[in-house]
């Protein structure tokens, strides 16, 4: 557990999503927000205080308002980004498999909410969706499903529980704060998405990438901490060093 007098330097570190653990395809509840407990106890041992924020209830409209109020923005994993979200630019030509669990209320949120982060410079994790969000935030696209693009592809990306087992290897690249932060430059890690990264946004950089060349981390260098990952490291509960790097930065 986090030391208290650790606890009382921060406001906040604020994340929000619909849990990932999801049965079959079809939108998500516009009546459910809740998230997965991981996240919280990720971020409470690194020493940061979870706070859940509820994106409907016309939340975009006070993005800056709640960026204003806290210390960080962790963007979590869950349903698919719908094409309409994030300017409607949000995949790449060509790719036309089905998406599913969309949430046009968390997109509209997470947009603005991103967005105000990038304005005021405030530390940034994105994991899974996340990640991808961010992207697409910032003018990048993702493919529909993988299999779109990586056919020849024997990894299974979106494995089945439990989901702390680690299915494949990530490589970093040396020169990123991820490979610093982790300290190292591959890892096994989980896989639960369909979706992945086609074109970075262009202040985006890909710093990680699974062996079928999917990409699997970003980061954007113009800003002290703005960061995500494509697996679960609060999953696996083997990273812990991740979450007390996005703490530190909004301490």
């Amino acid at each position: 557990m986090p030391d208290l007098m650790m606890l009382s330097s921060l406001r906040a570190a604020i994340f929000f999503s619909r849990s990932t653990d999801l049965g079959g395809p079809g939108e998500e509840d516009p009546e459910l927000s809740y998230i997965n407990s991981h996240y919280a106890k990720a971020v409470q041992n690194a020493g940061g205080i979870p706070v859940a924020l509820p994106y409907g209830f016309e939340a975009a409209a006070i993005a800056h308002d709640i960026i204003d109020r806290i210390d960080g923005l962790l963007l979590t994993g869950g349903g698919d980004v719908s094409e309409e979200g994030f300017g409607g630019n949000n995949y790449a030509k060509g790719c036309v498999a089905r998406i599913s669990f969309m949430s046009a209320d968390r997109d509209v949120f997470e947009w603005a909410a991103v967005r105000a982060a990038w304005d005021t410079n405030l530390p940034c994790l994105g994991i899974c969706r996340g990640m991808q969000v961010m992207n697409v935030s910032f003018g990048g696209t993702l493919v529909r499903d993988i299999s779109e693009t990586r056919p020849d592809s024997t990894i299974d990306h979106m494995q089945p529980k439990p989901w702390n087992v680690p299915v494949h290897n990530v490589h970093i690249e040396a020169a990123s704060w991820l490979a610093q932060i982790l300290g190292g430059l591959d890892f096994e890690v989980n896989s639960i998405h369909h979706q992945a990264i086609a074109e970075p946004a262009p202040a985006a950089r890909i710093v990680a990438w699974a062996p079928d060349g999917t990409p699997e981390g970003i980061e954007f260098d113009e800003k002290p901490f703005f960061m995500g990952v494509q697996w679960h490291p609060e999953q696996m509960g083997t990273m812990p060093q991740l979450f007390e790097a996005f703490v530190d930065a909004c301490r």
